[in-house]
């Protein structure tokens, strides 16, 4: 049943943002009930499911404390028809979310926004039942994904992708796979990239054609492996050119299929490869933010 509460939930990941996530929702409680606001705090996934149970009231507003992968912890476990207005306080390691909607990173700050700016729109997309909101892509991400998740301990650290990019190097596979957008096909590719926001690992402008607000995904595919010219596909992807790569296409599709994945990232986590089905979302998410420019 969704119905409005008036009780507002934090929900906080403890593991985001070496304990800023915490210290974040622990200022936005002080603020909430200094205004008298009824506010519960949560700080894991099945807490934040019981939440969105069948037959409970359903909370209006949530605020999230935590990175670009803990608010794809609260899509993911929206059932069908749940669109609470979202508040977000950045403390993550990319908040590509937050900087697209210029919403900004300190906790004061955010707190204002979350506090009083009207929401606005952000596409909610999908791939095999898996809800992501920045982008997820095939092709050598997928392969640093896995290497970060199997030597992180603790937070994630832009020091952590560094590192797993040494380390991989020319031993990247890049194993080619298949893609069809809006139901034509389009060809072989080593890379592709699906973009929400068109900003990558934070402040990156990669893919400055996605709009977060057009019900579409803009699609990057690179046709020749990375490993290869590696510095040359980050220096133009870092100055938003990397659509001029020769071998790159730009797709603007609200499906697009992959066959044959190998390595999967979604919103900077490892994912199962395979068949691939991407979607947009016809309810989108809404999130306070300050007006677009």
């Amino acid at each position: 049943m969704a119905g409005a509460a008036a009780e507002l939930l934090l929900f906080a990941n403890p593991g985001s943002g070496s304990g800023q996530s915490l210290a974040a929702a622990a200022a936005a409680e002080r603020r909430l009930r200094a205004a008298g606001r009824p506010v519960r705090r949560v700080t894991d996934r099945e807490e934040l499911a019981a939440a969105f149970a069948p037959g409970r009231v359903w909370p209006a507003e949530v605020w999230v404390c935590g990175g670009d992968g803990t608010l794809g912890d609260l899509a993911q476990r929206l059932p069908g028809g749940a669109r609470p207005i979202v508040g977000l306080l950045p403390t993550g390691t990319g908040n590509v979310v937050a900087r697209t909607l210029r919403i900004p990173l300190g906790i004061a700050a955010a707190l204002e926004v979350a506090w009083s700016a009207p929401p606005r729109r952000l596409d909610l997309a999908w791939m095999n039942g898996r809800a992501f909101t920045f982008m997820a892509s095939v092709g050598i991400d997928g392969e640093l994904a896995a290497t970060v998740a199997a030597r992180r301990r603790g937070p994630m650290r832009r020091t952590d992708w560094v590192k797993a990019a040494w380390s991989l190097g020319r031993a990247a596979r890049e194993t080619p796979f298949t893609v069809a957008a809006d139901g034509r096909p389009l060809g072989t590719f080593r890379y592709a990239a699906l973009f929400n926001c068109g900003l990558y690992a934070g402040s990156f402008p990669v893919c400055p054609s996605a709009r977060v607000d057009d019900g579409r995904l803009d699609l990057l595919l690179l046709r020749a492996a990375i490993a290869p010219r590696f510095i040359r596909v980050v220096l133009a992807a870092l100055r938003g050119r990397a659509a001029a790569l020769p071998d790159a296409q730009l797709v603007s599709a609200r499906e697009v299929v992959v066959e044959g994945a190998t390595a999967v990232q979604v919103d900077g986590d490892p994912a199962p490869g395979g068949r691939l089905a991407f979607s947009v979302d016809a309810e989108p998410l809404a999130i306070r933010a300050p007006a677009p420019v």
